[in-house]
């Protein structure tokens, strides 16, 4: 893992250090222009005198000992936590005393103008002694006496304005307390008559005890009503059950109980049960008329009026009817026993919900009493506080009153000189060795920070190591820019400014690192897929001017080296470019082929052994129309029987079609990219255009490559190069 690291490491050096080396020029000129500077600010340094006094704050320990506090700045930072001493540094350096002094001592630059508050400031500088109470004022200045002085002069009118200052302050305070103290007692009375006839409209005399009882009296309430509900449930629980069990009201169960329970009832209705008995019985074999059935009758009817009297005496007239139709001589003991406890559930129940009224009712006063309550409280704390407000600014004004008195009455001397303003032994220049060193210091960084802005200012790719960082097509080969002369265009790089004057030839060792760049490339060419032959492939870009013709043609050449039959095919019929590089004609070529105006045998012209190339020929007006038809698509059969290798010189990718149409017919794309040609954004557009329509991309030939630009492990292929 830590060798990882280290890799990534310096491999970020490595892309830094490739920064520099690209923009070194600017990056220099920036380091100079700064060291020449700091140079010139060396040798134009004058003498600077340095002029020093040291004064001592005095802390007023006075009101410590009478025990009154007097608002000083020593107390403020107890409680603020600042340092006084700073304080009083900033005051002595502020801007009213430093105007003054110009103004006094008619302080002035070398233009005549007077000295501005600012230059001051910067020569001034007012620091305290660390562990004392002492400031050390210090000014620097080409004339010793004018430094002197004006340290002096500081250090007066400081001292000046601080007694004044303390002076003022004491008799503002008095002036302010002596207005606002009868203000405050006529506030403090009406606070407290406000706070009485609160209590005496309201008939308040402990409103906190009487909020205490109005709340146990509501939480023992709320007792009452759960235990008074929790029965009540209870009750109608087992009501509800023997109701639904005897089919009857309490208040019927409880009549028919008193009945059963009375002697004279229960003889009445047994002996009215044996008369009707009888009468039935006679029914049997005697008529309505016979003398023992109307005794029978008669008797019935004297003991049911006799009953209905008892039935009265017991229950009383108005419940007579209850019991009527119901069998008291029927009933068993379970069921009287029933009826009891149903008669007295009833009785309960009405009690417990007349009890549960009672306390609802209760409940309700006393919340309502002490919802009020809360009111009151808040309006009388209101006014407590209002009170207790108006006593305390009171109390404090009186003690005021009293300390800006004392302290009044107090001459304390603050500030003390303790060493008067004197010029510093040695003269304090700048060192130039310090300026020089600092001045190549910031050179070192602006220059660095030059190279790297205009670095990201260029979109344009920059090396190898970029190209393979941008795309996941393998690297098939990197072509160096040798900066050839004219007389071999063959193998001259299309498009590139750097040719070397025609007086110059190359030698064999010049040309030897081109010539392996592009052997390499074929090499790579024939290892891609030992199964699949790649024999029609283009060649095409993102851009112009990045060379791609310049790589068809020596490809072409690397082939055709090897023993291997090349036709060479100038597919770009906008802006062609092969029969210049060959000088050969461009009458006739690939347009007049598709337009069936001549066959492809008559018009193909041999270049070098090995080697044929079929110009792009007449300008067609419509190139795609030629492209995207099946004559093109003939074409390729026709040719592929002849050559080992066709080559396609294509038109750039992106803004134009031709070569997406191209791409469908043949084996594979390869693509060119130029470090300084191409830029981030169209080789981007580019690849993502090859990839999303499909195309077919065999790899990535770096053109024009400044081996000095490279990374190190592109750099050592060529170790001989020309112009490097």
């Amino acid at each position: 893992m830590d060798s990882n690291l280290h890799i990534e490491e310096h491999i970020d050096f490595n892309q830094y250090w490739q920064v520099l080396k690209r923009r070194w020029i600017p990056a220099t000129a920036t380091f100079a222009g700064i060291l020449a500077l700091s140079l010139v600010a060396a040798l134009a340094s004058e003498d600077v005198y340095q002029a020093q006094a040291q004064l001592l704050i005095k802390p007023d320990r006075t009101s410590k000992i009478i025990g009154i506090p007097d608002g000083s700045t020593e107390e403020k930072s107890s409680f603020q936590d600042k340092d006084p001493i700073e304080t009083e540094a900033k005051i002595l350096q502020s801007r009213p005393i430093l105007e003054r002094v110009v103004k006094e001592l008619n302080l002035r630059a070398k233009n005549g103008e007077p000295l501005t508050y600012k230059k001051v400031n910067r020569s001034l500088k007012v620091e305290p002694v660390i562990g004392t109470d002492l400031l050390q004022i210090t000014y620097e200045d080409p004339d010793p006496d004018v430094a002197v002085s004006f340290v002096k002069r500081a250090v007066e009118l400081y001292s000046e304005d601080y007694a004044l200052f303390n002076s003022e302050e004491a008799i503002k305070a008095r002036d302010f307390i002596d207005q606002e103290l009868p203000k405050t007692e006529d506030a403090v009375r009406q606070a407290e008559e406000n706070l009485r006839l609160f209590k005496n409209r309201n008939d308040i005399s402990d409103l906190e005890g009487q909020i205490d009882a109005a709340i146990d009296s509501v939480s023992k309430i709320e007792n009452q009503l759960d235990q008074v509900n929790a029965e009540l449930k209870d009750v109608n629980a087992r009501h509800d059950r023997l109701q639904s069990q005897l089919g009857m009201s309490w208040q019927e169960a409880s009549a028919v109980s008193s009945l059963s329970q009375s002697v004279s009832v229960q003889q009445t209705l047994a002996q009215l049960q044996k008369v009707k008995m009888q009468l039935t019985q006679k029914r049997n074999f005697l008529s309505d008329n016979a003398p023992q059935i109307i005794s029978l009758q008669e008797e019935q009817a004297d003991l049911t009026a006799l009953l209905e009297r008892e039935i009265a005496s017991t229950l009383g007239a108005q419940q007579q009817g209850l019991a009527s139709n119901i069998n008291i001589l029927g009933l068993g003991d379970l069921k009287q026993a029933q009826l009891t406890e149903f008669a007295d559930l009833g009785l309960r129940k009405e009690g417990l919900e007349e009890r549960l009224a009672s306390l609802t009712s209760a409940y309700d006063t006393y919340r309502k009493r002490s919802s009020l309550s809360p009111q009151l409280q808040e309006q009388q704390r209101e006014l407590e506080r209002q009170l207790k407000a108006a006593t305390l600014t009171y109390e404090t004004l009186l003690n005021k009153q009293k300390e800006t008195g004392i302290i009044g009455n107090r001459d304390v001397e603050k500030v003390r000189v303790i060493a008067d303003a004197a010029i510093s032994e040695d003269t304090v220049n700048p060192d130039g060795k310090i300026i020089v060193a600092a001045g190549a210091m910031m050179g070192i960084l602006f220059g660095a920070a030059i190279a790297f802005l205009l670095d990201l200012k260029d979109n344009t790719i920059k090396n190898t190591q970029e190209v393979e960082n941008l795309f996941a097509y393998p690297l098939h080969g990197v072509v160096p820019d040798l900066n050839l002369p004219a007389d071999k265009q063959q193998l001259k790089l299309v498009g590139s400014e750097k040719s070397l004057p025609n007086s110059t030839t190359p030698s064999e060792i010049s040309m030897m690192p081109l010539q392996e760049a592009y052997q390499n490339i074929q090499v790579n060419l024939k290892l891609l897929d030992a199964d699949i032959k790649k024999k029609v492939i283009a060649i095409t870009s993102s851009v112009p001017q990045e060379g791609k013709s310049s790589v068809s043609a020596n490809l072409g050449v690397a082939r055709a080296q090897c023993g291997q039959r090349i036709l060479l095919v100038d597919a770009d019929m906008r802006r062609p470019t092969q029969h210049h590089i060959w000088e050969i004609s461009n009458q006739t070529g690939l347009s007049n082929v598709l337009n069936h105006e001549i066959e492809w045998q008559e018009t193909v012209q041999n270049v070098m052994p090995n080697l044929d190339v079929l110009t792009s020929g007449s300008i067609a007006e419509h190139p795609i129309s030629l492209l995207d038809s099946p004559s093109f698509k003939d074409f390729i059969d026709s040719i592929s029987n002849h050559y080992d290798q066709i080559i396609f010189d294509t038109p750039p990718i992106i803004g134009i079609a031709d070569t997406k149409i191209i791409g469908k017919l043949i084996d594979g794309f390869l693509f060119v990219v130029r470090p300084g040609v191409a830029d981030y954004n169209s080789a981007t557009a580019a690849k993502k255009m090859l990839d999303t329509t499909g195309q077919k991309v065999l790899g990535v030939v770096v053109n024009g490559a400044n081996m000095n630009r490279e990374p190190y492990h592109y750099n050592s292929y060529y170790p001989n190069q020309v112009g490097t």
